[in-house]
């Protein structure tokens, strides 16, 4: 069974490594950098320092070992994405998802309006749901609009609204399991 609590924080899992995977590249464009200078500047570096009687640090054996270390975490970090990814459509697409709607909804200018229960909020499930679906937060469906902190039907009757909410959700887990493939 999945929900989306654990939805929650496995998509606020793939957001921060996506951004530590940012700092890594650059991290790795400094030192391939400096690896690409070394061979350009070593024979005046190393004469220079001949001359002045000190000893020439030559940094290419440690940029090489941070360059390795640092494309081993970016192949890591890479894969958990990917896998956390991959699983986070899986779970949306489980018919076993567990959506923590308040069951009572509330009636507004027309519209049914529900809650999540404890007035829980979803940002990162819904920023990471609106990126693989291509579209931008809240999501609009069917005249369901879903977002991190309320779903809200443009319906006034509410047995139609959970018809609509249904239909909507079938939607977006039909988008899902075809990105999936």
């Amino acid at each position: 069974m999945s929900d989306f609590a654990y939805l929650e924080e496995l998509a606020g899992q793939v957001k921060a490594n996506r951004k530590y995977l940012v700092q890594l590249e650059e991290e790795l464009k400094v030192v391939n950098m400096k690896l690409h200078e070394i061979p350009l500047t070593k024979p005046t570096e190393s004469a220079f320092a001949k001359m002045i009687g000190t000893q020439y640090d030559d940094q290419q054996a440690t940029l090489e070992t941070t360059k390795a270390n640092l494309e081993a975490k970016r192949e890591e970090l890479s894969t958990s994405i990917k896998n956390d990814t991959a699983k986070f459509i899986n779970d949306m697409t489980s018919p076993e998802l567990v959506i923590p709607l308040d069951p009572k909804p509330t009636f507004k200018d027309g519209r049914v309006q529900y809650q999540y229960k404890n007035q829980t909020k979803f940002p990162n499930l819904f920023d990471l749901l609106s990126e693989i679906l291509g579209l931008s937060a809240p999501l609009v469906v069917k005249d369901v609009l879903l977002s991190s902190t309320e779903i809200i039907v443009k319906v006034t009757n509410e047995y139609e609204a959970k018809q609509k909410f249904i239909s909507s959700m079938s939607e977006i887990q039909k988008t899902l399991t075809i990105k999936k493939k």
